[in-house]
């Protein structure tokens, strides 16, 4: 029977649209909110630190009338703290500007949510190298690529054969490096997919020239790229990995060889195996013993805090005001710090997999030497700069360039430890909402 229904008078109704937009990119930076930086200026060339390294040698005891050693001398060594860019820009024609400006035409404004976001997405940025090495490297290749399925492991260059695409996003630029020289090899890809494995990333073509397995894979800036200089590779600056070091990701610490300066060398173990409290006690006694080292924070993934909950499993008794409804779970449930001998163990979503921290946060003297904390480029006098330069490459368009230069330091690294290697946990692979 013919009618006026919703179907046949469609035309008639409004799309109602709710004020606001949802956020669905996980803005959360834990690990940067944990590290308290002291910050220092950068000036000049480099900052220059001079340490006490080593002690006189001649202190002997002796009988009487007898010879006694040679005169030594203290021992002193010289560190070079330099400093690593990280650069944005966002690019917005006049029309989305010019067209969002007012509410009745747009749920916010292009221009200020570009520019927030952006600086949002330089943190993102700056939490991922704060948790790995300083190399730049986003993964390795796990067997020569042959398709556009690329398998990837050791995610952030940090060891583990999971999760091999983990800080890859999509339409990024990558190529590879290979390690033995620090070339970049020929042949740039653009970044089309993360599968939800997180083994492979999923590029635009299967050409990979002189591409091999185990090869550093890292940011580059375009498809033309063909110098190492455009890409992300030794252009990070230093994260833990690279602080709480003994050499394994990086020898040499700032311009000084970590195997002779024991007081640069952190604590680690290679290949732990299973975790243990006796494991995680001889740590603490280790630090101690080296260099008068406390632990007052212990870091590691969500996967590595579950082992930690599992050494009381056995002997945890369930309590709570009603005995008929026991409580199975720990603090960790809702995100807290499970103690352990009283320090906090702090799980953190970018953290390396199988690895286990330990830092003295108090004493080791977590440094921030800064020449820029973060701002818009306008050293010309704007921030908004027009595209092309005249001629047939200019647009109606603008782009604004951010800008952060800083470098990382540790006072002392063997205050701190890590235990790498660690197995028996459970891998759960999951992406950060919006990388």
């Amino acid at each position: 029977m013919a009618g006026a229904d919703k179907q046949a008078l469609d035309a008639i109704f409004k799309d109602v649209y709710e004020e606001g937009i949802a956020e669905g990119v996980n803005q959360k930076n834990p690990l940067r909110d944990v590290i308290k930086t002291e910050k220092s200026p950068f000036k000049g060339r480099e900052i220059v630190k001079l340490a006490h390294t080593s002690r006189n040698i001649s202190p002997m005891f002796v009988g009487e009338d007898s010879a006694f050693a040679d005169a030594g001398q203290q021992g002193y060594s010289r560190l070079f703290v330099d400093q690593k860019k990280l650069m944005s820009r966002l690019r917005m024609t006049w029309e989305v500007m010019q067209d969002s400006t007012a509410t009745e035409g747009a749920f916010i404004s292009a221009r200020k949510s570009e520019m927030q976001y952006l600086i949002d997405d330089n943190s993102r940025r700056d939490e991922f190298a704060l948790a790995s090495d300083g190399r730049g490297v986003l993964g390795l290749l796990s067997g020569a690529p042959t398709t556009t399925a690329v398998a990837l492991d050791n995610p952030g260059g940090i060891t583990n054969t999971n999760f091999g695409n983990r800080f890859f996003t999509t339409g990024m630029f990558i190529g590879a490096v290979n390690p033995a020289t620090g070339a970049l090899r020929s042949s740039i890809r653009k970044v089309t997919a993360t599968p939800a494995a997180g083994t492979t990333v999923t590029v635009d073509a299967a050409t990979f020239t002189g591409w091999a397995d185990n090869d550093y894979v890292v940011q580059v800036a375009n498809s033309s790229v063909t110098d190492v200089l455009d890409s992300s590779y030794e252009h990070a600056w230093h994260g833990l990995m690279a602080l709480v070091d003994d050499g394994t990701y990086r020898a040499t610490y700032f311009g000084l060889d970590r195997t002779n300066v024991p007081a640069y060398s952190s604590y680690v173990t290679a290949s732990t195996g299973a975790l243990s409290v006796d494991l995680i006690q001889r740590v603490s006694d280790v630090v101690d013993q080296k260099l008068n080292g406390s632990t007052d924070l212990i870091l590691c993934h969500h996967s590595i805090r579950r082992l930690v909950i599992q050494l009381t499993d056995a002997d945890r008794r369930y309590s709570g005001a009603n005995l008929m409804k026991p409580d199975p779970g720990t603090v960790a449930f809702k995100q807290g710090d499970i103690p352990f001998g009283n320090v906090p163990v702090r799980a953190i979503r970018d953290f390396p997999l199988d690895v286990m921290m330990f830092l003295d946060i108090k004493n080791s003297g977590f440094k921030e030497y800064v020449s820029e904390p973060g701002k818009w480029v306008d050293e010309d006098g704007q921030v908004l700069i027009r595209v092309g330069a005249g001629g047939s490459a200019s647009r109606d368009a603008f782009e604004a360039w951010y800008r952060i230069r800083k470098q990382y330091f540790l006072e002392y690294p063997g205050y701190c430890a890590r235990l790498d290697g660690i197995t028996g946990q459970s891998l759960v692979v999951v992406r950060s909402a919006g990388s």
